[in-house]
């Protein structure tokens, strides 16, 4: 289970995680630090059912993010194809990428790809860098909420997007988190990856 959200006054939202595989096990850490930027914590590995940490390397944080994108972009053509007459608010593609623009300016990273996908209608697949690796993972709620915002009162429902993909790299283009939803059709969730439990931004059960 996933709660994504804002900290203050923002619906969060709760969701079933959509399980990738056995290196992508869900844990929280909090640490301090300024801006997040030392490299050692890319490195500080993750927790396996209580186990000894596993640390993952930039060639493993690479294949388990492809694996991420792949089963998710599955998951939203299924879904496309089961419930193809639901319909999702779509935040406009200026208003999209002007949001993006500020949030990049506030939280110091850089837009290396926005892709538009149809699987019914617009799924977002945004991919960032920077060098404030800790910093960005803690902003991840609330860019979230701003790319993909939600109306109503169901966490069931009004999300903007019927899929929607955001992965944070490092400077050397290696990914460090990955977060994703699907929302068409029965069963909404969604899931998050990182390299280190630290760089988890959501709270997890």
């Amino acid at each position: 289970m996933m709660c994504r959200g804002r900290i203050k006054g923002e619906m969060y939202r709760c969701a079933t995680f959509l399980v990738i595989a056995a290196s992508l096990i869900f844990a929280v850490g909090l640490v301090s630090g300024c801006g997040g930027s030392s490299r050692s914590v890319l490195y500080s590995g993750v927790s396996l059912d209580g186990g000894p940490k596993r640390v993952v390397t930039d060639a493993a944080a690479a294949h388990d993010v492809r694996t991420v994108h792949a089963q998710w972009l599955a998951e939203i053509t299924r879904r496309a194809g089961e419930d193809p007459g639901q319909r999702f608010a779509n935040l406009p593609a200026q208003q999209l990428r002007l949001r993006l623009a500020k949030a990049a300016a506030r939280y110091h990273f850089t837009v290396k790809k926005v892709q538009l996908l149809h699987p019914r209608q617009v799924a977002p697949v945004i991919i960032i860098q920077t060098r404030r690796y800790l910093a960005l993972a803690h902003a991840i709620p609330a860019i979230e909420n701003s790319l993909d915002p939600h109306t109503g009162p169901s966490d069931q429902a009004g999300w903007a997007f019927e899929g929607f993909l955001l992965e944070a790299q490092d400077e050397r283009g290696v990914p460090f988190l990955d977060v994703f939803n699907f929302e068409r059709g029965s069963g909404p969730g969604g899931g998050q990856w990182a390299r280190s439990d630290q760089l988890y931004p959501f709270l997890h059960l």
